[in-house]
């Protein structure tokens, strides 16, 4: 039984090896050329939680006071007590987002996506702007989730009606690129 060894110039390898019956196994592969993409060894990933109010001039957009986990290159995170929130996507990829609400009164929460009605509750601002939106009865915690495509330059918001936190800590957001 022999084997072909293929080297990377810096590191890694890739084994081809015959198989250990006897037989004959082919293997044909497409002439094509290009870029292999590989994910970095890091996972992109934001992880927040304890909510920490609304930006001032973005009224409906969540802020959050600690971060839990910031990592990989793939997500910029932003918060600014202005602008509220802001998770800008370096790396056109499949996403996965989840957050967390606990309201004091009946209020909505969701994600938007570019979105430029910062000041508009989320249930009414432009649809196509709109991931995901989840109905918070008073003093219940509610979640919603997203997995989708999102283009490089993206900017992915927590976005609200703007109710108050019953228990600020019982609120999340977390973002991670998957593919």
């Amino acid at each position: 039984m022999s084997s072909v060894v293929i080297s990377g110039d810096t590191s890694g390898q890739v084994t081809l090896a015959a198989p250990a019956v006897a037989g004959t196994t082919t293997i044909t592969a497409p002439a094509v050329s290009g870029t292999m993409s590989v994910l970095s060894p890091t996972q992109s990933m934001v992880r927040l939680i304890t909510s920490n109010g609304y930006g001032s001039t973005n009224t409906v957009i969540k802020r959050y006071s600690t971060t839990v986990t910031n990592q990989g290159s793939d997500i910029t995170y932003a918060d600014s007590a202005t602008l509220g929130a802001s998770f800008t996507i370096n790396t056109s990829g499949v996403y996965a987002a989840t957050v967390s609400y606990n309201y004091s009164g009946v209020s909505d929460g969701g994600l938007s996506l570019n979105s430029t009605q910062l000041t508009t509750q989320i249930a009414s601002i432009t649809a196509t702007d709109r991931l995901v939106i989840t109905d918070n009865v008073s003093g219940n915690n509610a979640t919603c989730s997203w997995i989708g495509y999102i283009s490089a330059g993206s900017v992915l918001r927590v976005h609200t009606a703007g109710g108050a936190s019953v228990t600020a800590s019982l609120e999340q957001f977390t973002i991670v690129r998957v593919i």
